[in-house]
């Protein structure tokens, strides 16, 4: 509920640092400043500073609670303090006071010696994503609560321009305007997430019930945030710790229909001193085989079990943050991706062999996976006096990805086991705002280095492999009265050498894809070493070409990826690999060099974000089916059956589109949401669309947003209408299946909110594919052998104290 008021703060334009308050909402309106008193600590250096802290306003327009949100560490205890003496009117809806959660700003300056009183400034309510130069979206928790239970890609997928590679099990990756998960960057409270990633099956390891917040950040970002980014970003950030003395927490049940899944999650923050935060969270998931619309997608069960834990202290203005985190999955996979002979392949095209024969059951059977993530972070931040603030983060994360195959019964084990190993550093370096007339300066730069290590053990798929990489990167950022400019460049060496079997090696030795590449034989085993430079730069502007109504973004960017291992060496398939696939040893760099104009729009019955992007990438890694000499697709024949065979090639692509969301009427009783996308990718040689590529999206919502009913607060309906079109661009003769058909979906979801004295409850019904449609996502390799789930009714109840 708190989340649900601080969004309508959130949206509210600010007169003289007081809400202007939207029709049949009042939120908190602050009566009495605060005297904010310029730290000691900073005088000497006499910097400027701003600094969010959330606000937690009672009933009776009280404080309730404080939490920093960002700015200067030097500022930290100075704004908390501020924060908890503020004064409001409590919020109201139709005339009864409620609770709200609402961020604050302070602005610091220095005294000078003309006036010796500090100069500062209270701003209530703002957004964030507006003054970024990138187009970006920021999901709440409140929207969060809403997926409950959900994967990270199906509770990112309702952003514009976000799509989801989703199979038949209970997982799926993001896609940001056309780029698979290994051309995106996850972040987890800016740790770099690194895992196994060449599985369609493969669902990134990480838990949104942690998530306090979740950014998308579309288009080219490696400046920031390091390689990888060259299709976007998805920022994961934890909630703040709680700084007021005192017990609170969640607790969240769902239950959903189809696989008759479970969910339960709790969340405990614990302040037993005044620089001293704890936390202990944990959620648990169990889910039956999924239904298509008309047959049991067989073997499909999960479980999932997620821990976590952190202690922050604040020792002066410095913060040090020790935290853990653990994702425990079991999953089946889909009994249909095994068949035994091509022509077995084409029957099962429009509907699985057996698909009669299976039966809805809490059973986890071969083929099936188990992953691990263990993430261990320790962070320092501190203030360096009047150069700015420094962040200094260790991380260790061990991925553990098992297959099974469907084997004898006296074979047990794992026939594929593979252990990831990262350890990384992080030092980030913020200057200070630096105000000058009009104007004003911010920046930083900072340095990573990173070591993985990968062993493997089972049947040949990815190698061995080490890894050694370093960045540096620099920015800055001139804001003026309603424009902004901001550039940035990085540098980035990766070393990795890969770790071949005799076997391995002289496959890829008659295949002739080892030109380039140099390996030493020790023993048995070819070592393989590559080494790989790559630049990153972006140049970005905002103009604020009508304060508070019409932003213009502009952004220009390059930057690179290294090829992932399994694009260089992956030689088989396995169980969550439903194809045979062949790498290309000597593959370069992708390098893309994009522009992306954005233009968003405020108004009190109007609010809407449209982008649009080019972007030329070189080297792109187009993973594509393969041809015989004879022009016919290939397929391999294994012992565990018959698979088309895929293979990596880099090409000269382009990539061009646009996507946005109009919002009408955003706080009235009727409100109607228009969001869409679509993606062209060409190769350039040939002028061909490029396979595997997402359709156009489009999807309505309208909403109902009822007055409070009693003790029922913030009611709301929706009713929505997804369309996913068919990728009728693509040669069908270049697959070994045509593009699926596309599909409308129909959803529709409700809430509301009922606080009561120890806590606030948040009630939720959502139901989708209403209409029971059948349809397969063509950007998911199980396109070839089934359907997406069916219809699904979920039912989520809340509670926040």
């Amino acid at each position: 509920m708190w989340l649900w008021w601080a969004a309508l703060a959130l949206a509210e334009p600010t007169v003289g640092g007081e809400v202007v308050p939207a029709a049949e909402t009042e939120p908190p309106v602050l009566l009495e400043q605060a005297s904010l008193h310029y730290p000691e600590s900073a005088l000497a250096e006499g910097v400027h500073g701003s600094v969010t802290v959330r606000v937690h306003v009672g009933e009776s327009g009280a404080v309730q609670d404080v939490s920093f949100v960002e700015g200067p560490e030097v500022f930290r205890l100075e704004a908390l303090r501020a924060g908890r003496k503020l004064v409001f009117a409590p919020a109201t809806r139709d005339g009864q006071p409620v609770p709200a959660l609402i961020d604050v700003y302070f602005h610091f300056a220095p005294p000078e010696h003309d006036h010796p009183e500090p100069v500062y400034e209270i701003v209530v309510g703002a957004d964030g994503d507006r003054l970024d130069t990138h187009a970006r979206e920021t999901l709440d928790e409140a929207v969060l609560d809403q997926s409950s239970g959900e994967s990270l890609a199906d509770t990112v997928e309702g952003v514009a321009g976000v799509e989801l590679a989703g199979g038949a099990a209970d997982t799926a990756k993001p896609i940001i305007r056309g780029q698979v998960e290994r051309r995106l960057l996850l972040l987890y409270d800016g740790i770099r997430h690194e895992s196994q990633k060449w599985g369609p099956d493969h669902a990134p390891e990480i838990d949104p019930f942690s998530a306090g917040s979740v950014s998308v950040v579309k288009g080219a970002a490696g400046v920031r945030y390091g390689p990888d980014a060259i299709g976007g970003v998805i920022l994961v950030e934890p909630p703040a710790m709680r700084t007021e003395r005192g017990v609170g927490g969640k607790a969240l049940l769902m239950g959903a229909a189809n696989g008759r899944k479970g969910y339960a999650a709790l969340r405990l923050d614990v302040t037993p001193t005044d620089d001293l935060s704890l936390r202990v969270e944990g959620n648990l998931a169990r889910s039956a085989d999924r239904l298509a619309p008309d047959y049991v997608l067989g073997n499909t069960a999960s479980r999932l079990l997620n821990l976590g834990a952190a202690a922050e202290w604040r020792p002066g203005s410095s913060v040090i943050k020790v935290a853990w985190r653990r994702y425990d999955l079991a999953a089946g996979i889909f009994y249909g991706i095994t068949n035994s002979t091509p022509e077995d392949f084409g029957n099962q095209l429009e509907r699985p062999l057996l698909a009669d024969a299976w039966t809805s059951t809490y059973a986890i059977d071969r083929p099936r996976q188990s992953v691990t993530h263990d993430l261990f972070s320790a962070r320092f931040e501190g203030h360096l006096g009047s150069y700015g603030d420094v962040a200094v983060t260790y991380a260790a994360q061990i991925n553990h990805r098992q297959e099974f195959e469907q084997v004898r019964d006296t074979v047990e084990g794992p026939q594929y086991d593979f252990v990831l190993r990262t350890h990384s550093v992080d030092a980030a370096f913020t200057q200070h705002t630096h105000a000058f007339g009009h104007a004003a300066a911010e920046g930083g730069g900072g340095v990573q280095v990173s070591f993985q290590e990968n062993v493997y053990r089972g049947l040949p798929l990815v190698p061995n492999y080490r890894s050694l990489s370093a960045g540096a990167h620099v920015w800055e950022r001139l804001s003026f009265d309603h424009t902004a400019i901001e550039g940035g460049l990085r540098y980035d060496r990766v070393g990795r050498t890969a770790y071949l079997t005799e076997s391995t090696w002289e496959r890829h030795d008659r295949r002739g894809t080892l030109d380039g590449v140099s390996c030493t034989f020790v023993g048995e085993v070819a070592h393989c070493p590559r080494g790989f430079d790559m630049a990153s730069a972006s140049l970005g502007g905002l103009w604020q070409a009508v304060p508070d109504v019409v932003d213009v973004k502009l952004d220009l960017s390059t930057a690179s990826r290294v090829p992932n291992t399994d694009e260089q060496w992956l030689n088989g398939s396995a169980p969550s690999f439903p194809v045979y696939a062949l790498g290309t040893p000597d593959l370069s760099p992708e390098t893309t060099w994009g522009v992306s104009p954005t233009v968003g729009l405020s108004l009190p019955w109007l609010d809407a974000e449209v982008g649009a992007y080019a972007n030329l990438v070189q080297n792109y890694v187009l993973f594509a089916p393969e041809r015989t000499e004879d022009g016919q697709l290939a397929f391999d024949t294994t012992i565990r059956g018959t698979f088309p065979r895929y293979r990596f090639d880099p090409v000269d692509a382009l990539f061009y589109g646009a996507d946005g969301r109009v919002d009408l009427a955003p706080q009235g009783l009727l409100g109607l949401t228009l969001s869409g996308s679509l993606v062209r990718a060409q190769e350039l040689a040939s002028g061909e669309h490029l396979i595997g590529i997402v359709g156009d999206r489009g999807r309505i919502t309208g909403h109902l947003r009822p007055p409070d009913a009693g003790p029922m607060l913030d009611p709301w309906v929706d009713v929505s209408l997804s369309a996913i079109g068919k990728q009728a661009r693509v040669d069908p003769a270049l697959d070994f299946a045509p593009p699926p058909d596309g599909a409308l979906l129909l959803g529709a979801a409700l809430g509301v909110s009922v606080p009561t004295r120890a806590v606030d409850l948040d009630f939720g019904l959502e139901a989708v594919n209403l209409t029971n449609t059948r349809y397969r996502e063509y950007t998911s390799l199980l396109r070839y052998y089934a359907d997406m789930p069916g219809r699904d009714v979920r039912l989520r109840v809340g509670a926040t104290f």
